[in-house]
Formats: structure tokens, C-alpha cells, sequence
């Protein structure tokens, strides 16, 4: 028992002070820390409705990290350019809670630029003239914050996947507008669902130590990674969206096998949102 503690305890003494050569030994032998394969994802879970105030909530495991969004809406007035349609932002929240890496105070620039490419990919899932109470007096505004609760790698994944599942989950009661006293009243007894465009199945693969292709990083292989890929498909089996990101080289052919790894995760994915 004592020679497996201390056999226990110089592995994470070697792991803690060198993380890099650590990752190399498994790597090199064709194999990683946690024992997955290299195009391996780990398990993904969903749970839809978990926050009662929010209109549309979900919360999302990959492996250890996980990911909670809830989607709060409020009656706005519409934009002038757009009196058909309503409002939907995402703000992604990245914080000492979920990992001794990010910073407390205003939201970083990893979490900035996922709010934004996040935003953009779900310009085609949700039809904004489905939130219109009144044209060009009341739609709907939806305020979709995406917490990261605990970050052990691939958060934008479960970002992704977490906003889609809440989407899904999202009732509005039924809105109309007086036009005697110009305000909308409620019916919280009719609730109806947004009819979506599509669904989204994300997969991201990343370069580590640039050699290795590894799909899922956990966060000891993201701090050696040198690029990453997010792939996107839809439920039409359609590649909705490709993110290269990192200073690393990612070459076409691998590009391309990266795409057909995303495209056997879609069931995967779709399974989990059932």
C-alpha cells in the first residue's frame, strides 16, 4: 500500500512540476493522460429547464467541465431599421468560479470573443421576426447568459451546446399590445416555442504541442495547445461553420479530417438534446 501512495504521489509531483514533458510521455505513446483516444470525446450530458426563473435554461457536462444558460425575456421597443424583429444577445461568463485562469472584473478577451462568434452562429438558428409582439411598437428581447461553472477544457463546445439546449427550452407567454394605452400584457397560461432554423453540433479538435490532433481537450492539453478548430454541422448535415483559432499551423488535409470527426460527433450531440 505504501509503495502505491508513494508511486501515486511522484506522479503528480512530476505532473504538477513538468506538465509539458508529462503530456509528451502519453502522447508519445499514442495515447492520452486520461486514457482516451486521440480523436476521443468525452461524455456529454444535457439538462434542460434547470433554472426555474428563466424562460429557457439548460445545463451542459463535457467530461468536467461544465456549463449552465439561461435566457431571461423582456418587452422592448424595436430597432427602427428592423420593427419586425426582436433581440437576441449572448454573453458568455468566464470567471474565478470555474478556474483559477480567469481574472475577476470585466469579462476577459476569451470570453468576449466567444459571446460574439456564439452571437453570429446563432443568427441563423433563431428567427428574430418570431419575437415581434407589434410591428414597430413591442417584440420580445432575449438576454441568453452562458456561465461557465467549472472549466476543465472545451468550454466553447458546451457553451454552444448549452445556448441550443435552452433555446429548445425556451416558452414566451403569449404577448399583445393595447393600442389605447400602448402596454403589453402577458398571458403566462398560453406559452408558445420559438420554431428554430436549425440545430447546431459543434465538435472542437485541437493541436497540442503542435503535433498532436486531439478532439475534446481537457484543460492540461489546452495549456500545451498551439491551434484549434471548431467545427460546426447542422441537423441538415450541412457544415454551418469552421473557427480556426491559435497561431499554430492546422493543414488541409487535417482540416478535412477534423470535418469528418465532427460530422460522426452529430449524433452524439443530438442525442444529448433529446
Amino acid at each position: 500500500m505504501a509503495s502505491t501512495e508513494q508511486l501515486t504521489f511522484a506522479i503528480e509531483t512530476f505532473k504538477r512540476i513538468h506538465p509539458v514533458e508529462f503530456q509528451r510521455r502519453f502522447l508519445s505513446q499514442d495515447t492520452r493522460h486520461d486514457g482516451r483516444a486521440f480523436l476521443q470525446f468525452r461524455a456529454t450530458h444535457v439538462v434542460k429547464g434547470t433554472i426555474g426563473t428563466a424562460q429557457g435554461s439548460a445545463t451542459v457536462r463535457i467530461g468536467n467541465t461544465t456549463v449552465v444558460c439561461g435566457i431571461k425575456a423582456e418587452v422592448s421597443e424595436p430597432d427602427v431599421n428592423t420593427p419586425d424583429q426582436g433581440y437576441l444577445a449572448t454573453n458568455v461568463d468566464l470567471s474565478p468560479i470555474c478556474s483559477a485562469n480567469y481574472r475577476p472584473g470585466a469579462p476577459g478577451d476569451e470570453a468576449q470573443v466567444d459571446s460574439e462568434h456564439i452571437f453570429r452562429l446563432f443568427g441563423e438558428v433563431v428567427d428574430l421576426k418570431q419575437l415581434c409582439i407589434e410591428n414597430d411598437q413591442a417584440v420580445w428581447s432575449l438576454s441568453a447568459d452562458i456561465v461557465c461553472l467549472k472549466s476543465d477544457g472545451n468550454v466553447l463546445d458546451a457553451a454552444i451546446i448549452a445556448l441550443m439546449a435552452a433555446v429548445e427550452d425556451l416558452k414566451l407567454p403569449q404577448a399583445s399590445l393595447d393600442p389605447a394605452t400602448g402596454v403589453v400584457s402577458a398571458d403566462k397560461a398560453i406559452e408558445t416555442q420559438l420554431t428554430l432554423r436549425k440545430r447546431l453540433f459543434p465538435a472542437t479538435f485541437s493541436l497540442v504541442d503542435d503535433a498532436y490532433l486531439v478532439a475534446d481537450a481537457d484543460d492540461a492539453e489546452e495549456r500545451l495547445t498551439t491551434a484549434t478548430l471548431l467545427v460546426v454541422f447542422d441537423d441538415q448535415g450541412h457544415l454551418a461553420n469552421v473557427w480556426k483559432r491559435g497561431a499554430g499551423t492546422i493543414d488541409r488535409p487535417t482540416i478535412a479530417r477534423c470535418i469528418a470527426e465532427a460530422k460522426n460527433r452529430q449524433n452524439v450531440v443530438s442525442s444529448a438534446l433529446e
